[in-house]
């Protein structure tokens, strides 16, 4: 989280965008020097050690949770291992529990390391749970170049045979793969990684296995993929984001793919909207949202009541509006209505970014759940007060 924390508040949001070739040491693999774009990435030496702090039982039955219930319930949380955090995408699990997935977490004050890559907390109703292992590190592992990894979006996937007996829910998550700088707005997206949850019997996720999507690369340009991710049928989508570079445009170019819902971490399998057709070459795919009416780097995207709905912010997170965009098809075209006010907050230091919506948590009103990232421009008031740097929950009307 505090990647997103500068002295000056107008470069705070340019790097909220990514707009900036933000300053950071030399990649250690050049540019036609690339490994297997699949490389493994080892779970830690302490995976197995997963448990869930404290222990919240699994509702009785599906739970209807209002915007104004979650947020109460993270403004009193007191984890330990999580005081604040940016992001978190939600998966619901088969029984009816709440799995997110968190960017860059600040800790106590007294936890070594204060501040760590990632973290997952699954919630039953408004009972919070951290999940930890023993070396209390990231879920998801830095790779052997010390490369960081903050979740983007996830899919809940039903588990099959080959997930071993006792499996109950697989749940793929999506990283972002990062270089950081010697300054604390100092990043540079290397690529995609594939991660895999696997929940036992007793309820804890696991993590599974770690696999590069993409390939290695320090391009500014390059699509992210898994900037949102969904499934419709046999398919599992990845849409995917690209910065521009052009001057004052601040949103993003999106872009979709998809693969067979049963091969989630097969970079091979992926096939690409090129504007007629699904293909499999990724230098063919067009974008299906231009980068001035375009979104933010992470963003929701959903098939909600027969309609595809997308959840950011139109022209990136320098924008002051909720923006849900609309289609008959995964690829467009979209038709753009703004939902909520969100203001970015470059005038008073109180960043808002990242809207994401969370249709598999139903809302008595009936409405869809939607949540912003919060940040401060101030590092000193993050440290001090982490609830300035917690998620805010909204409720939006359904497309």
């Amino acid at each position: 989280m505090p990647r997103r924390i500068a002295v000056l508040v107008p470069v705070v949001c340019l790097a909220l965008t990514g707009c900036l070739r933000l300053e950071a040491p030399a990649p250690d693999v050049q540019p036609g020097r690339q490994g297997p774009v699949l490389a493994e990435i080892q779970p830690a030496a302490d995976a197995d050690t997963a448990r869930l702090e404290p222990a919240c039982p699994a509702p009785e039955q599906p739970a209807t949770l209002s915007a104004a219930q979650l947020n109460e319930m993270v403004t009193e949380s007191d984890l330990p291992y999580w005081q604040a955090a940016d992001v978190g995408a939600s998966a619901v699990l088969s029984d009816g529990r709440v799995l997110w997935v968190y960017g860059d977490t600040l800790r106590e004050k007294q936890i070594e390391p204060r501040l760590v890559d990632n973290t997952v907390l699954v919630t039953s109703g408004t009972c919070m749970s951290q999940l930890i292992t023993d070396g209390l590190g990231p879920v998801f592992p830095r790779d052997s170049r010390e490369l960081s990894h903050w979740p983007m979006s996830l899919v809940r996937l039903e588990p099959t045979a080959a997930d071993g007996e006792g499996v109950t829910d697989v749940v793929v998550v999506y990283l972002s793969r990062i270089q950081r700088g010697d300054r604390q707005w100092d990043f540079i997206f290397r690529g995609t990684t594939a991660a895999v949850l696997e929940v036992g019997a007793d309820g804890v996720p696991r993590l599974a296995r770690m696999a590069h999507l993409t390939p290695d690369s320090v391009s500014f340009d390059q699509i992210n993929w898994g900037a949102a991710a969904t499934v419709d049928g046999d398919w599992l989508y990845l849409y995917g984001t690209r910065q521009t570079g052009e001057a004052d445009v601040y949103g993003r170019e999106l872009y979709v793919s998809r693969r067979p819902a049963g091969e989630p971490m097969n970079a091979a399998a992926m096939q690409y909207w090129d504007g007629s057709e699904w293909q499999p070459d990724g230098s063919r795919a067009v974008p299906i949202l231009d980068a001035v009416q375009g979104t933010s780097q992470t963003l929701s995207v959903n098939r909600l009541d027969g309609r595809w709905t997308a959840i950011s912010k139109r022209g990136g997170d320098l924008a002051d509006k909720i923006t849900m965009w609309t289609s008959d098809q995964p690829y467009g075209p979209w038709t753009a209505t703004d939902v909520a006010d969100s203001p970015n907050g470059q005038d008073t230091g109180n960043l808002q970014y990242t809207p994401l919506s969370h249709p598999g948590i139903r809302t008595p009103s009936g409405r869809l759940l939607v949540s912003v990232s919060r940040n401060t421009s101030s590092i000193e008031e993050l440290f001090a007060s982490p609830e300035v740097g917690r998620v805010l929950f909204t409720e939006v009307g359904r497309p």
